[in-house]
């Protein structure tokens, strides 16, 4: 049974600005200290501070200006791909470039980089090297706590939703996520009722938790466990009507990256950080 809840290596990119105003928030302002971890270590250790942070990805090498990131999407790729142990899989491997922003950038310029380039985490460069690091969640909180928004949920939600049924395997429900590049999947059982929804989280978290020999599911990923065993069945949504600041609001509250949208007690689509920071984007300089 479905339980809602219902509420109200790299190539570097630069941003930069000859001149910072007093009043304009810029990346320095949003910019924060990274949880790190070194190119050498295994993913397998990458995981474990994923989870362990509850966090969607690390810098690698954060200090050196050639710095990478390791999201949870890409180790969702190296368990699909590749037919190996995470343990011996250096995080080298799988890491993708880390994009930088001037210091001086203003944060709608930074949430369209974040977009152009598909990434969950951008670095913010001083004149010393990378300062600190920026992440959607932190773009969602500033909008929650800066901008004022009248516009409705229908202009900006992805109506519909790409699934798998309860029977589906790990396995098959992490690779249509990474071949539809999406950040969640609804369950549905037979009755094509939803009765769950999982995300990256999921597949790391409680996998990798549960799984009494660790190691086993790395080289032969999932295809022998169901997805409604690591499925969560309790769906936070909202209705049509709820404000986009609202919806931030409790994305940053219950640590989550999206909810889904309701009409008549039926899923009709999904507000995510994405079309939050999209929304951000869009703000007057």
């Amino acid at each position: 049974m479905l339980h809602y809840m219902v509420l109200g290596k790299f190539p570097v990119l630069l941003l930069s600005q000859q001149k910072r105003r007093s009043y304009l928030v810029t990346a320095e302002d949003l910019s924060k200290e990274p949880i790190s971890i070194g190119k050498d270590s295994a993913v397998y250790d990458g995981i474990e501070k994923i989870i362990d942070n509850r966090i969607s990805g690390l810098t690698v090498d954060a200090k050196n200006i050639q710095s990478g990131v390791l999201s949870a999407r890409d180790v969702g790729k190296a368990l699909v791909s590749k037919n190996q142990n995470t343990k011996t899989v250096p995080i080298s491997s799988v890491m993708q470039e880390l994009v930088l922003v001037d210091q001086y950038a203003p944060i709608p310029n930074c949430a369209e980089m974040m977009l152009a380039k598909k990434t969950n985490m951008i670095g913010v460069k001083g004149k010393d090297g990378i300062m600190g690091i920026m992440t959607k969640h932190d773009l969602v909180k500033h909008y929650h706590e800066n901008v004022t928004d009248s516009k409705k949920i229908q202009d900006v939600m992805t109506y519909g939703s790409f699934f798998v049924h309860d029977d589906a395997s790990l396995y098959d429900g992490l690779a249509k996520m990474i071949s539809a590049q999406v950040s969640r999947l609804l369950i549905k059982n037979s009755q094509d009722e939803p009765v769950g929804i999982v995300t990256f989280g999921n597949f790391l978290g409680k996998v990798f938790r549960d799984e009494q020999d660790a190691s086993s599911i790395f080289t032969d990923y999932g295809k022998n466990c169901k997805i409604a065993d690591v499925m969560t069945k309790q769906i936070i949504t909202v209705t049509e009507q709820t404000s986009l600041p609202r919806i931030a609001k409790i994305l940053l509250e219950y640590r989550i990256h999206g909810v889904a949208i309701t009409d008549r007690r039926k899923i009709v689509g999904f507000v995510t950080e994405k079309d939050i920071i999209r929304e951000l984007a869009r703000q007057e300089i």
